[in-house]
């Protein structure tokens, strides 16, 4: 949220529809959510508020000031490291729920404690998303990022992404990817809400690219905050 402002709002609502869809509970009063939402956002200048419904059908909406990522982040990029233990193939349809079971990204989180962020593997080996986020890098002018039936959440600012790039005329390429592409992209970074655009240095111990951030990752951020 910006200056008691939505971002995005109708894209999370959106979500929050057919997460509950999947999982067999029903939408709220939308009227009584945004009456609760607007009220948490008057509270901050500046920060997130987020939005759950329980299985009983109780709304439950919190607001927060901080923000988890620096800009000396944004500016510098951060290190990451994959989790060894890799997602069961039937975790696919979960993974494009968004749901408050992080079990799973908790042990992942676990085998790196000190790090920002952890990317997962997929059942058989493909590079799939971090635990809160979405990946994407760069390759000779074109923008890789794992496709959503590999087992990633659609993410708001990953499709907010997706939609630059095709204003800015950069190839796109949604497909399984390993981590020796990876190891060798010219730039990468990860998506979600909080994050923004957040550009990767090092992932593994191997230094990606030689700009941070690289230049696509700088036209898609603007572009993204001018769409």
């Amino acid at each position: 949220m910006e200056r008691s402002r939505g971002v995005n709002l109708k894209e999370h609502l959106r979500r929050l529809r057919a997460s509950l869809q999947t999982v067999g509970i029903g939408f709220p009063a939308e009227r009584a959510l945004l009456s609760r939402i607007n009220a948490e956002a008057g509270r901050i200048k500046e920060g997130y508020v987020r939005m759950a419904v329980r299985r009983s059908g109780e709304m439950v909406v919190q607001s927060g000031r901080n923000h988890r990522y620096s800009a000396a982040q944004a500016r510098k990029g951060i290190s990451l490291v994959t989790a060894a233990a890799r997602w069961p193939a039937g975790e696919i349809g979960l993974a494009q729920v968004k749901h408050s079971e992080r079990l799973a990204g908790i042990l992942a989180r676990a085998e790196a404690r000190a790090m920002p962020e952890v990317l997962r593997l997929g059942a058989h080996g493909y590079l799939t998303e971090g635990t809160v986020s979405n990946l994407f890098f760069v390759k000779e002018g074109t923008l890789f990022t794992p496709p959503v039936w590999s087992g990633v959440l659609d993410g708001i600012t990953r499709r907010a992404v997706l939609a630059a790039a095709k204003r800015l005329q950069v190839p796109v390429r949604e497909v399984p990817v390993t981590r020796h592409e990876l190891f060798n992209a010219e730039e990468a970074f990860l998506t979600n809400v909080l994050m923004d655009l957040l550009p990767v240095r090092e992932v593994d111990g191997r230094r990606i690219g030689d700009k941070i951030p690289g230049p696509i990752t700088r036209r898609l951020k603007k572009e993204v905050k001018r769409g």
